[in-house]
């Protein structure tokens, strides 16, 4: 009796997992979601080498800092985190943290870096900064 009940149950899972459907997406969820993705004008990559000798400032560049600069109003998109270590050789692992930022354009990019909260993100931690290596891309194309 137990292994005609435990038959059931398997088959009606079985049955139940093959007849569903997938959710399907509104036409109006998808036209939100592509103004949600827009694509950005200019790209500004920021890596940084930090010393590690206040570590204080250090947790509080990370913890309060970066999420602080990413209020600043020009910024479309912003990331940010540590190396991937990804085992390449053409791939640098060195630096200790990276910040991706898009902008719509090099305007906005260029509001960015008189921001205040950008100007004062810059004096509260260049202390912390070994190194800074800064990449700015125009878009030309993007999917």
């Amino acid at each position: 009796m137990k292994y005609f009940i435990g038959f059931i149950l398997f088959t009606s899972l079985i049955h139940f997992s093959c007849n569903s459907q997938p959710e399907k997406i509104s036409t109006e969820e998808m036209e939100s979601t592509e103004v949600q993705n827009k694509k950005p004008g200019f790209i500004h990559t920021v890596y940084f080498w930090l010393k590690k000798d206040n570590p204080s400032l250090l947790k509080e560049f990370k913890e309060k800092g970066l999420p602080k600069l990413a209020t600043v109003s020009s910024i479309q998109n912003v990331y940010w985190g540590p190396p991937a270590g990804t085992p390449r050789d053409v791939v640098d692992n060195s630096y200790d943290i990276s910040w991706i930022v898009t902008f719509d354009n090099a305007a906005e990019q260029d509001k960015y870096q008189v921001d205040p909260i950008h100007l004062e993100f810059v004096d509260l931690y260049k202390s912390l900064f070994e190194r800074v290596q800064v990449y700015d891309t125009v878009v030309e194309s993007a999917k």
